[in-house]
């Protein structure tokens, strides 16, 4: 029995837990940066060739303590590497270094390396080389509170690169995340059922062609040619060719029984790639892509009932933000118009845009695109769901949300504020009946910290706010807009729907 640790985006180590349990793992525990687990070597292959969510996996080979580098030289100095590395193969190390005294990686990596090349040196009279290209053992180190914990990396590299994607096209989504999404999204029920899968702005096609490898029971690891074991001393080629070959039984089997897949994109260069890339991975004639507008997305006669799923772009600076709403609104319209009671996953490095697709999430995530944090939002599209974005609904909400942000706050001075309004609106209602006017205005600016303009409409009642003294703090000036919205609904008679916020300023005199 080995111990082992998968190594796993931030996020996703739940997951994994799950995933290495239904894999034979007895006693998957989430833990710092991944998950730990023990098992025999056919399992620690198994995890090297199923795992969809793991970036590594990781044999551990023993720890010590490493503040300087000499107790690190020593630690790596006790492993008996001559179990593991022939003197004529080749070496890679990688080493992580977290709240511990060695921070500068590259030179904590070339220690580990001296002590792994001296001692086969001492022993053997010739070293390994090192490569960074596929070498036979690579060695993971990481450096945690001064304690070096000595790994085998039995992946040798990153189990997200499954051998398919060549091209990514922009801003790609990493393997092994895309089946993260697809996973919470739950994918692998709705294609069990025989659910359709669409993804309306596919890109290279990464989500695709993960949904099509967990519906045709198609191990991620199945394209690869290189793993860390391969090379490694106490390798078992018998038991890594058998699980190969069931792997590829299943494979087999399991594209039998695949549901209807599509993607779509605006961009032909993404179309082709994602082309190029489905082809690579083997389902080819198996689901189908083209360039086709988001305005014209809707699903095929022949699609069941199933899971949308898509990573939009969300943009990094604000002018880009603003610009991306109506793409958001547009897919929220088209989910809602073509796709009721299907199921829909929108992954966004920018979740207040998805406020603008004017469907209530039914879950969330936390996960992270490389360092960029993120949320998957999970949709029923279904009426229940819906939130209405008329210009009343967004009255409604906005003097909601201001009554819930000044509740239990000091009400002396909106109460002088709402005197004054209570006031004037005897008065100007009065005079306005008699000159028989429909809108006339009966509050601008009476008390200066409440610089607003409030008119009376046929509709109900419209409040702008005049342009705020440089000197006045941005915060107090939020809190007066809250205050004199918290108040409209009674003192004016009115309900919240009629009362709308105009959020362009008046300058004074005007």
């Amino acid at each position: 029995m080995f111990s082992l640790f998968a190594t796993a985006p931030k996020g996703l180590a739940s997951l994994l837990v799950d995933e290495l349990t239904q894999l034979g793992a007895k006693d998957a525990k989430e833990k710092l940066a991944g998950v730990e687990f023990t098992g025999d070597l056919a399992l620690a292959y198994r995890a090297c060739l199923w795992s969809r969510l793991a970036n590594r996996i990781l044999l551990r080979l023993g720890s010590a303590a490493a503040a300087t580098a000499d107790e690190l030289y020593a630690a790596v100095k006790t492993i008996p590497w001559h179990l593991h590395l022939d003197p004529k193969k080749t070496l890679s190390v990688h080493l992580v270094s977290s709240q511990s005294a060695i921070t500068h990686t590259l030179f904590g990596a070339q220690k580990v390396k001296d002590a792994i090349v001296d001692q086969m040196r001492e022993r053997f009279g010739e070293r390994p080389d090192v490569s960074r290209q596929q070498p036979d053992v690579s060695v993971y180190v990481y450096l945690h509170h001064d304690v070096a914990h000595i790994y085998l990396d039995l992946s040798g590299e990153s189990l997200h690169k499954r051998g398919y994607r060549l091209e990514a096209g922009a801003a790609p989504l990493k393997e092994n995340l895309a089946a993260g999404i697809l996973l919470r999204a739950t994918w692998p029920a709705i294609a069990k059922q025989g659910g359709s899968l669409l993804d309306p702005m596919c890109g290279s096609g990464t989500l695709l062609i993960e949904a099509a490898m967990m519906a045709a029971d198609k191990a991620p690891g199945l394209l690869r040619d290189y793993f860390g074991f391969l090379g490694w001393k106490q390798h078992q080629p018998s038991i890594w060719q058998s699980l190969l070959k069931e792997a590829s039984e299943r494979a087999q089997h399991g594209m039998q029984h695949l549901p209807r897949m599509t993607g779509y994109d605006n961009d032909p260069t993404a179309i082709k790639i994602a082309f190029d890339n489905i082809e690579r991975a083997g389902f080819h004639g198996h689901m189908h892509v083209e360039k086709r507008e988001l305005a014209l997305f809707a699903p095929h006669l022949k699609d069941q009932r199933g899971l949308v799923v898509t990573n939009p772009p969300y943009g990094e600076r604000l002018g880009e933000v603003n610009a991306l709403a109506p793409l958001y609104t547009l897919l929220g319209e088209r989910l809602k118009t073509q796709f009721e009671d299907w199921q829909a996953a929108v992954f966004t490095g920018n979740p207040d845009l998805g406020k603008q697709m004017g469907l209530r999430a039914e879950r969330y995530y936390s996960l992270m695109n490389g360092a960029l944090p993120c949320k998957l939002l999970l949709f029923s599209v279904q009426a229940a769901y819906y939130v209405d974005r008329s210009a009343t609904a967004e009255n409604e909400r906005r003097i909601r949300a201001a009554q819930k942000a000044v509740a239990g706050q000091d009400s002396q001075h909106i109460a002088m504020f709402v005197n004054r309004l209570r006031k004037n609106l005897r008065h100007r209602r009065k005079a306005a009946e008699r000159q028989r006017l429909t809108t006339y205005r009966v509050y601008d600016a009476d008390i200066p910290e409440y610089a607003f303009a409030i008119d009376i409409t046929p509709e109900g009642a419209e409040v702008r706010e005049y342009e705020a003294p440089r000197f006045l703090n941005p915060k107090v000036a939020l809190r007066h807009q809250q205050e004199v919205l918290s108040v409209l609904p009674d003192v004016l008679n009115l309900s919240p729907k009629q009362i709308s916020f105009i959020t362009q300023s008046l300058q004074k005199g005007k």
